[in-house]
């Protein structure tokens, strides 16, 4: 008896060559709608769903597969469960070939209204792609026109599709269709009275292998690159031009690098060492920013990861190329001339990386074993008009700029966090101490070791100043102005010993901890 293969896809890559080949090896071939038009165009011969079940398709095609004798076809375990039924006209369907109304593409489109979303949700498809996959240890079900030549090949060389093979398509059926349902939802969540994204009470994310990469954290460590397919999240969009395959590392420093980067106007330069920034710059071009950032910290800029927020040029690539060890090199773009000169380092990663728009919601995600941890990204942009001046000496509009400039580099910096800057550069950072002091120290050494004065500098901490020590190591440095967010119970003891040292200092009211 001849096997039945049902097939009603919307994408139609390869499906007549698939169809003319299950005609061959024995297969009668019933189809539905433009599938059936489409295979019998190319000359196979089908039988139409109606004629099979011998029911007309209704209301406007909303209904044709949702019919008993499909699914009792698709779902009998055997020949024999059938024959049990009081209706002889059931047959046994073998494969099922399905794929989905394209959904994501049609709601990615700006012209898409919410009713064409709507017309644009698979029922059926979903329906005999299920019943398929829980009946795999007789049906085989594709989904994918890349899995059809495997599928050809063990009927035409083995007689059946292997039953490991008819496994591994229904596991990717119940991932299909979980991840199709979970953007169906997404979309509909925007129209309801109450949507928070990735705030809601039950969220679904989805996530597909984009690359392997070159390894983890460290060498012995596996690892890959997914991306999270929820519309709420805002993407890391970037295009590898050159070098190396991308390990852990190399993009984990990559979006901290670029994301402190973004946040300023002035063509800018961050270069980060092991996620956290060892030098950071504004200026009128690339390149005296680069320069500046560079200075900060030579040694721990070796190796390191290099942003840039504006277009960069290939002199100043083969600048850098001639200057220092780099892993990745990323920005909005690079001129043409770039890709010559980075031939001679082949190994050097160049990212293109798309920039973000101010008005863009960012969230964070971070697992721990099996908890999920969700958070609005700290974003959040401080002006002159946010910050309260606490001392009796009241900072300068340069000293004024200094500090927010600060500010935005110290929600990079791991916690506790000091970063010095003047004139829109950094002196010095410490990061990552358990003790505030300790960071402090490690900024001044820095400093110091490069022979960076801070004299008339501005110092910000990502949060309050618990105890002194701070402050007065802070005059001895040279410091002349402190911002921080203020909150301590010992604010008042603070703002004191700074008005005996003759500081400015101003509360941000916002604490920036990098965890």
């Amino acid at each position: 008896m001849n096997k039945i293969a049902l097939i009603s896809v919307s994408d139609k890559t390869n499906i007549d060559l698939l169809a003319s080949k299950l005609v061959e090896n024995g297969y009668t071939i019933i189809s539905t709608g433009g599938t059936a038009n489409y295979l019998q165009e190319k000359g196979i011969k089908i039988i139409p769903i109606s004629k099979f079940t011998k029911f007309e398709e209704i209301l406007g095609g909303r209904v044709k597969t949702l019919h008993p004798i499909i699914h009792a076809g698709i779902l009998a375990k055997s020949k024999k469960d059938l024959d049990k039924l009081k209706n002889k006209k059931y047959s046994l369907i073998d494969m099922v070939v399905v794929n989905l109304y394209p959904f994501e593409k049609t709601i990615a489109k700006k012209t898409c209204s919410f009713n064409l979303a709507i017309e644009n949700i698979d029922i059926g498809g979903p329906t005999l792609l299920r019943a398929s996959a829980k009946n795999h240890h007789r049906v085989t079900v594709l989904t994918d026109p890349l899995d059809y030549d495997q599928v050809l090949d063990e009927i035409e060389n083995k007689g059946n599709v292997q039953p490991k093979t008819r496994l591994r398509l229904a596991t990717k059926v119940y991932s299909l269709v979980s991840k199709y349902d979970s953007i169906i939802a997404s979309y509909l969540s925007k129209f309801t009275e109450k949507n928070n994204g990735l705030l809601d009470e039950n969220i679904s994310i989805e996530a597909k292998e984009l690359s392997k990469l070159r390894y983890g954290e460290n060498p012995h460590q596996k690892a890959k690159l997914y991306e999270i397919t929820n519309p709420h999240l805002t993407k890391f969009e970037y295009t590898q031009l050159s070098g190396k395959a991308l390990s852990f590392n190399n993009l984990v420093d990559t979006e901290s690098a670029f994301s402190c980067v973004e946040q300023f106007d002035m063509p800018s330069c961050v270069i980060v060492k092991h996620a956290n920034p060892c030098g950071v710059a504004s200026s009128n071009s690339l390149e005296g920013s680069y320069n500046n950032a560079y200075k900060t910290d030579p040694t721990s800029a070796f190796g390191g990861i290099i942003t840039f927020n504006k277009k960069v040029n290939h002199q100043l690539i083969s600048k850098i190329l001639e200057k220092q060890f780099v892993e990745v090199i990323a920005a909005p773009g690079f001129d043409k001339e770039t890709m010559d000169v980075i031939q001679k380092k082949p190994n050097v990663r160049l990212l293109k990386i798309k920039l973000k728009k101010k008005k863009d919601v960012f969230y964070e995600t971070k697992l721990l074993r099996d908890k999920l941890l969700v958070q609005e990204k700290d974003n959040k942009y401080i002006t002159p008009k946010d910050l309260t001046t606490v001392t009796t000496k009241k900072p300068t509009v340069k000293q004024i700029e200094d500090m927010i400039f600060a500010f935005k580099i110290s929600r990079y910096v791991k916690s506790n966090s000091i970063v010095i800057v003047k004139n829109n550069r950094t002196l010095g950072i410490g990061a990552g101490q358990m003790s505030r002091i300790d960071s402090t120290n490690i900024a001044h050494n820095k400093a110091k070791k490069e022979k960076i004065s801070l004299e008339g500098s501005v110092m910000a901490s990502e949060a309050f100043f618990p105890f002194r020590d701070n402050v007065d190591l802070a005059k001895k440095l040279g410091v002349s102005a402190i911002i921080q967010p203020g909150g301590s119970i010992n604010d008042e003891k603070i703002i004191k010993v700074a008005n005996q040292h003759k500081l400015s200092m101003c509360f941000s009211h916002t604490r920036v901890f990098k965890h």
